[in-house]
């Protein structure tokens, strides 16, 4: 999961084994996916507003396997 600032929106990439799944660039409550080689689904959930902090979600399946929060740099 990267995040990168932009000019309205913070644009944020899924990757999977390095490369690049989805993205997106928007603010409020977002979901990225990919399937990974098992056949499997991860999702990003993130919580992302103008001002403050970010807060992301990585999910697996049903179980949420990490989580953080912090500011785009």
């Amino acid at each position: 999961m990267t995040g990168q600032t932009g000019p309205v929106h913070a644009t944020w990439t899924l990757l999977v084994d390095g490369e690049p799944t989805d993205k997106a660039a928007a603010a409020g409550d977002f979901t990225l996916r990919a399937g990974l080689p098992d056949g499997s689904e991860v999702r990003a959930k993130l919580f992302q507003i103008l001002l403050g902090p970010t807060e992301v979600a990585i999910v697996h399946g049903d179980t949420e396997v990490a989580r953080c929060s912090g500011f785009v740099a």
